[in-house]
């Protein structure tokens, strides 16, 4: 089963156009989050997202997950890498077809609703070095490349911007399975009794010749 995670960064809206009902947001850069994670944002895979650019509300679209209500999908996005940050820009279906969106778009024109989140199954990635290695105090994950975006949600308040120690541990636990599998080295055998079986008949025969000789001798 893949392995979804999510991810919110410091809320940035970087420009609305109210004509087209678009909205420009900075969606993921290289910032280190509450997971103690840093996603490289030229490593992003955004084919699958572009090809079925989904936009929900509070990343309840999955089917099955939380809920599969049609009108938590709000809208559509395109998302593309631009100087070290990955941005979506977001399209707001019509009020005539969702209120829901049309009440999140307002309240992004408001100011009262002002962030995003990523769903996005992980790619390759490595722990860092020294007092970022995994076990530290400033244990931090790299997601290095592969990471395909699956959908973008606007939320109320971004989960890595309010994680609970609960979470951070759960993350830490499965990021820790990422790590290579080490095998530890076979046990030596142990030592056996040596064997002074033959070296004890030897002596035997030593001494029983020397017995006959000595008999000879004597004769």
């Amino acid at each position: 089963m893949e392995q979804i995670r999510v991810r919110s960064f410091t809320p940035e809206i970087r420009k609305k156009d109210e004509e087209s009902r678009t909205v420009t947001f900075v969606a993921s850069d290289f910032s280190r989050d509450t997971a103690h994670t840093r996603i490289n944002p030229n490593g992003w895979d955004l084919t699958r997202f572009n090809k079925n650019p989904i936009i929900g509300y509070n990343h309840d679209i999955y089917g099955g997950w939380s809920g599969n209500d049609v009108d938590k999908v709000i809208g559509k996005g395109n998302a593309y890498i631009e100087r070290d940050e990955l941005l979506v820009d977001i399209t707001f279906e019509p009020a005539s077809i969702n209120p829901l969106a049309e009440k999140v778009y307002q309240k992004l024109l408001f100011g009262s609703l002002n962030a995003v989140s990523v769903g996005f199954i992980p790619g390759e990635g490595h722990w860092g070095e020294k007092d970022e290695a995994m076990g530290k105090d400033n244990a931090t994950y790299y997601y290095d490349r592969g990471h395909q975006l699956l959908e973008i949600s606007v939320v109320n308040i971004p989960a890595n911007g309010n994680a609970t120690r609960k979470e951070i541990e759960e993350e830490m636990t499965y990021l820790r399975s990422l790590a290579p599998k080490v095998e530890e080295p076979a046990p030596e055998p142990e030592p056996q009794p040596e064997d002074r079986s033959v070296e004890n008949g030897n002596k035997v025969k030593l001494l029983k010749a020397a017995a006959s000789a000595a008999l000879m001798l004597n004769q």
